[in-house]
């Protein structure tokens, strides 16, 4: 049976619930401003009632408070943080193709390619009108030395961006270790209090606003499943797991750490040396395993590094072995390959490392065969295979029995995207194919001593001295670090340094002219003017109408990646504002509820003024 003074604590729950309420109300206001805060609401249920005698049903009891609710939908958490991560990810690679395109676009400037080559035609027709004059020699020497140092500069550029983009991948893996330390902290905070039926709304709020922040970086999932008491009850707190692409970052037992690994060897053939690969670092701080940077489902800013720094639009090596054995070079590998390389537009490097089928071996050069008419290459032969030993500290010869053939082997990875290789890729593509004309042009004719005509275009070998690069016309073969246009690069590009020296030993006509004493016929040096404006070198035509066509590629892909990034921040703002709209804090809305509140405080108030009056007639005065 109910007591005399049930309605004393009747209200009591009552005035303890509004009371709990108004704090509520008075704590979201208060953080009506702080980010990630989400509002909260106090719940409660009916106190259990008492019977108050066989037939006459049920007394109420007041209200008890079952919780304070934090209010949240996390249907559109994930909408964010998967759109977010792709917000990150076209934003670097706009940020970095905008960068690039601005080295291209300085080709436009007063120094640039146009006013060089203008230049460059000028010399020409000097020289033309008095061949025989050295200082009309020296000038077109130099102007030509200006033109092959401009490729130099745009070639450095790229790779002092690709040296940028490592330095901040750096940068993002340290803000993503920072933000997991950051979150398994609050998961710890966060059991601690839960386990002891506590509230932990606010830490929560935390460790979700960090989620946000660490799906700028990676594309980032999350699981939140109770705990288990050793009597299979819920024990009251959580396991919050978190995923990046699909592995474990962190949970409430670990917290798992990433780490750079310097590549022991390049992947494109102009690559700076010692980019970084990711790795989970173990727990004496070596390198665990590989960490995917180059996984098509990756995304964030990380991916976006990746993209633009390791780019080569798919024009990665990737073949078949076809025989393997022994020479006099070593463990060797045949490998054919489907894409149609040139020795013009061969990326691969002179020496590194080829992973045949689940195997990575190291080689020290590699020949290719190629088709003379098509200049197509046919063949790879890969030499001096070597493995890493069981410990993982030194290379040894690889044995030939135990290479597959039939099988796939590549050299790094196809990654989709038009990025720092792939410019240099068309760069070099640019100054080899140029390079060959023009030599063919120049080792026609003879010099003004009537000596046989030097390759103009060239580069220095590790002795210091130009290559000889007329020697190898009519190959149908050559090696990675032997003489042939492979050597020549955007970044090596330069006249010949015998040239230099000697302008004499510039070619202006053929070898019957300088025999009959005509020093003043010019009919090569014709031809090389004409190949300034020769459509036929390249299949998008002159030399300039193919470097526009790299402008214009590059044009396109910075505004493609332009256009995705505002799209995609469009679609975070609308989901966060859908978000915001269930979580925030709305002044007019807790204005509201502080007015419900105060009345029912209000009401209990005096629901106990009139029992104490009540109570104060009953004892006082009925009880004499």
């Amino acid at each position: 049976m109910a007591s005399t003074f049930l309605g004393l604590n009747t209200t009591k729950s009552g005035l303890n619930y509004y009371q709990a309420a108004i704090n509520t109300t008075a704590h979201n206001v208060s953080n009506a401003e702080t980010e990630g805060y989400s509002r909260q609401k106090v719940t409660s249920q009916a106190s259990s009632a008492l019977r108050i005698g066989n037939s006459s049903g049920m007394q109420g009891t007041g209200v008890t408070i079952t919780g304070v609710e934090q209010i949240r939908n996390s249907y559109y958490d994930v909408k964010y943080w998967s759109n977010n991560s792709l917000k990150g990810e076209y934003g670097c690679k706009y940020d970095y193709s905008y960068e690039i395109e601005t080295y291209f676009n300085e080709m436009n400037s007063p120094t640039g390619y146009t006013t060089l080559l203008t230049n460059l035609q000028n010399s020409m027709k000097d020289m033309a009108d008095d061949p025989s004059s050295a200082t009309t020699r020296v000038q077109y020497v130099n102007d030509f030395q200006s033109y092959t140092e401009l490729f130099n500069e745009m070639a450095n550029n790229l790779q002092n961006t690709q040296k940028s983009i490592n330095d901040e991948i750096v940068v993002r893996v340290g803000e993503i270790n920072s933000i997991a330390k950051e979150i398994f902290t609050l998961n710890d905070q966060i059991a601690n209090i839960e386990l002891r039926d506590g509230n932990a709304n606010d830490l929560r709020d935390q460790r979700l606003l960090l989620v946000d922040q660490l799906s700028e970086l990676v594309n980032v999932t999350t699981e939140e499943k109770p705990i288990l008491s050793e009597d299979g009850h819920d024990s009251g707190a959580t396991r919050f797991t978190v995923w990046i692409n699909g592995e474990v970052l962190l949970d409430d037992l670990q917290c798992k750490q990433l780490m750079e690994v310097p590549r022991d060897e390049r992947v494109n053939a102009t690559d700076v040396k010692g980019l970084y690969e990711l790795a989970w670092r173990n727990i004496d701080g070596t390198a665990g395993d590989a960490f995917d940077i180059n996984s098509p489902t990756l995304t964030g800013k990380l991916a976006g590094l990746v993209a633009v720094r390791d780019g080569n639009n798919n024009h990665g090596f990737v073949g078949k072995s076809v025989d393997a054995g022994v020479n006099d070079r070593g463990v060797y590998v045949t490998m054919e390959t489907d894409k149609n390389f040139t020795l013009n537009t061969l990326n691969v490097v002179d020496e590194g490392k080829i992973r045949i089928h689940d195997t990575d071996y190291y080689f020290d050069d590699f020949e290719a065969n190629y088709d003379n008419e098509t200049g197509e290459i046919t063949s790879y032969t890969f030499h001096n295979l070597k493995v890493l030993s069981e410990d993982g500290a030194s290379q040894e010869p690889a044995n030939a029995a135990d290479i597959k053939t039939g099988v796939t082997a590549r050299i790094g990875t196809n990654v989709n995207f038009e990025g720092v290789p792939y410019y240099m890729l068309k760069l070099n593509e640019f100054v080899r194919t140029f390079s060959r004309h023009m030599n063919d042009i120049c080792t026609s004719g003879v010099d003004a001593n009537g000596d046989v005509g030097l390759d103009m275009l060239n580069t220095l070998d590790v002795n210091g001295e130009s290559l000889d690069l007329a020697a190898t016309t009519g190959d149908t073969s050559f090696t990675s670090k032997g003489v042939s246009y492979y050597r020549l690069t955007a970044l090596n590009w330069d006249i010949h340094d015998d040239i230099m020296k000697d302008p004499n030993k510039v070619v202006v006509s053929d070898e019957r002219a300088i025999e009959q004493g005509n020093v003043e016929d010019c009919n090569l040096l014709k031809e090389i003017q004409a190949s300034l404006n020769d459509a036929s070198i390249f299949k998008q035509g002159t030399p300039s109408q193919y470097l526009e066509s790299i402008i214009s590629t590059l044009g396109v892909q910075t505004k493609k990646s332009k256009v995705s990034m505002e799209h995609q921040d469009n679609i975070v703002y609308s989901i966060n504002y859908q978000r915001l709209s269930e979580s925030s804090v709305d002044a007019n809305e807790e204005a509201s509820s502080l007015i419900v509140q105060q009345n029912g405080y209000n009401l209990a108030c005096k629901v106990m003024s009139v029992l104490d009056e009540i109570y104060d007639k009953l004892i006082n005065g009925t009880g004499v």
